[in-house]
């Protein structure tokens, strides 16, 4: 028995010798078998993760929030560690939070993913107008054919609620290139201010004008306009040139304009009332478009309120004559440094308000914008001799704004040229002259506005800012059929309002001569200026501003039922 055992296990030695590429383990049991075993195959199979620190978010405009209606992007990186490949991968996605209003995809494939192999995985997610503000919570799960998938993994990301934009003209403005009428066969500008006054991002913006009338042609060409976005805030300058031929007939010419933008529900049409025959400037302007990261909307505009809309009365007063003064540039004189701001603004358009309201012919008008001490003497001097040729049936309106000053020992107030300086007055305009020179020439009607003090204050600073007291100024007596509108009293200066670019005295007595139409009476014209110049004065400037009205004894009450456009 022995033997027999022991030449079996040399013809089993024999035989395993002879199968090569074999691993075999042979062992002796505690009862006298042989055991024979071959090692375990190993089975390839893939190891599949999402790589540490891949999983990132990117969107269009970098603030790491899903802004309703934009596109973003959820990427990670997929890498196979194992040692067979990753099959049939699909990854899983959803949201938590159940945010309303995003679009994404719940299920993406892969494919195949080799061993070693790393791949970019890109899941797209969009808002759409129905967003609210909260937060996002993804969660991605990568399956595998075999069932070789990953952990799930979560994202949060903020989402913010559709915010629409709001794209309309704010503004417009009607010039000339020679600043005159508007007339049949004259060319005239227009300048539209488009701006999204919104709370979001305003896209694939158009601005179209039709043609109003066969006898308007629109001679700048674009009547059709595109502007790529406006953010909140922005603003947009568009320029153009009309002309009306011989055949136009109507007193008015009325420009519509239909803005559209990407949603074609954000965009208010706007129509512009141009009245024939009114007078405008040759001015025209330039503005930088805003933008704003701040959520509270300024709304753009061309030119003060009181700029535009100018009311305008086709019958005229010829035997009414205008004197209108702005002197705003001192920079030639040694107080250079000392300008009256929106001086010139002002007299720009009070001449159009004369102009349009007040029935002054075109040609009783003398402007006289940043005038020298010559060129102010003469026409003082010229105007008082015309309405002592005209009689008791002319009327002037005389406007000044700009510097005014007392004298130091006596307290007389003058008038300040822009080539005077304000250590000599000798060539400065008395206030007292200005005053005999019209009330002495027997006309029927004078009306005198000074947008300016004689305290020696001033709209930024005073031509005597160095001394410690301002100077009251001396009072003048008026004679004749005159009333003076003065923007201030005693020691007070006359200022600005900034956001409207005039003087605050300026403005209100546009504002209410826009109001009426000049269908006021002075009586109450006055009242109004007082009541508002003296309480927006402490508002904006933080000082006192009370506006004076003198009249001549010689008109006893009469004056107060008179108005501006008699």
């Amino acid at each position: 028995m022995v033997m027999k055992t022991f030449v079996l296990i040399i013809l089993l030695i024999c035989i395993l010798e002879n199968l090569h590429g074999q691993d075999l383990i042979i062992s002796r049991t505690s009862i006298g078998y042989v055991n024979i075993s071959k090692d375990i195959p190993k089975v390839p199979v893939p190891y599949i993760e999402i790589v540490d620190g891949s999983l990132t978010f990117s969107d269009s405009d970098g603030n790491q929030i899903i802004n309703a209606n934009e596109e973003t992007t959820i990427v990670f990186h997929l890498k196979n560690s194992g040692t067979g490949p990753g099959l049939k991968l699909e990854a899983k996605i959803t949201e938590k939070n159940a945010v309303p209003g995003l679009r994404f995809v719940k299920s993406l494939n892969i494919g195949t993913l080799q061993p070693g192999e790393i791949s970019q995985v890109e899941i797209s997610v969009s808002g759409t107008s129905e967003t609210t503000d909260s937060k996002s919570l993804f969660t991605i799960s990568i399956f595998e054919a075999n069932g070789f998938g990953t952990d799930p993994v979560s994202i949060e990301i903020p989402v913010k609620a559709f915010e629409s934009p709001l794209v309309r003209i704010v503004d417009s403005k009607v010039s000339s290139q020679a600043g005159t009428l508007i007339e049949k066969k004259k060319p005239f500008d227009v300048q539209v201010l488009v701006q999204n006054v919104g709370q979001g991002k305003a896209d694939n913006i158009t601005v179209v004008v039709p043609k109003p009338d066969e006898n308007i042609l629109c001679i700048s060409g674009n009547t059709s306009e595109k502007i790529n976005s406006l953010a909140p805030g922005e603003s947009h300058l568009i320029d153009y040139q009309f002309i009306a031929n011989n055949n136009y007939t109507l007193n008015d010419i009325k420009l519509d304009f239909q803005l559209k933008e990407q949603y074609n529900r954000f965009a208010k049409d706007t129509s512009i009332l141009i009245a024939m025959n009114q007078h405008v400037t040759s001015d025209k302007l330039v503005i930088q478009g805003k933008s704003g990261g701040s959520r509270i909307i300024e709304v753009g505009s061309l030119s003060s309120a009181v700029d535009k809309n100018i009311p305008v009365n086709p019958a005229k007063n010829p035997n009414r004559i205008a004197l209108i003064i702005g002197n705003e540039d001192y920079s030639g004189t040694l107080n250079a440094e000392i300008n009256v701001e929106y001086a010139k603004n002002d007299a720009i358009i009070f001449k159009q308000y004369a102009l349009n309201t007040l029935g002054v012919p075109e040609e009783n008008m003398n402007f006289l914008p940043n005038s020298t001490a010559g060129e102010m003497r003469r026409n003082i001097d010229l105007t008082a001799k015309l309405l002592e040729k005209m009689g008791p049936s002319a009327e002037l309106i005389f406007y000044y704004a700009g510097h005014g000053l007392p004298d130091e020992s006596t307290r007389t107030p003058y008038l300040i040229p822009v080539d005077v300086d304000a250590s000599n007055l000798d060539a400065a305009i008395k206030l007292s002259d200005v005053y005999a020179k019209f009330g002495n020439s027997g006309a029927g009607r004078i009306i005198i506005f000074l947008d300016a003090c004689f305290s020696g204050g001033g709209r930024n600073q005073g031509l005597l800012s160095a001394r410690a007291v301002k100077i009251a100024p001396r009072y003048e007596a008026i004679t004749g059929n005159m009333i003076v509108f003065a923007a201030s009293s005693g020691e007070q200066s006359a200022l600005p309002l900034k956001r409207e670019k005039h003087g605050i005295f300026t403005f209100f007595l546009l504002k209410k001569l826009q109001e009426t139409g000049g269908n006021i009476t002075y009586n109450d014209l006055a009242a109004y200026i007082s009541q508002n110049v003296s309480v927006e004065s402490l508002k904006v400037n933080g000082k006192e501003q009370d506006p004076s009205i003198t009249v001549s004894p010689a008109l006893l009450d009469k004056w107060k039922t008179w108005k501006p456009n008699d």
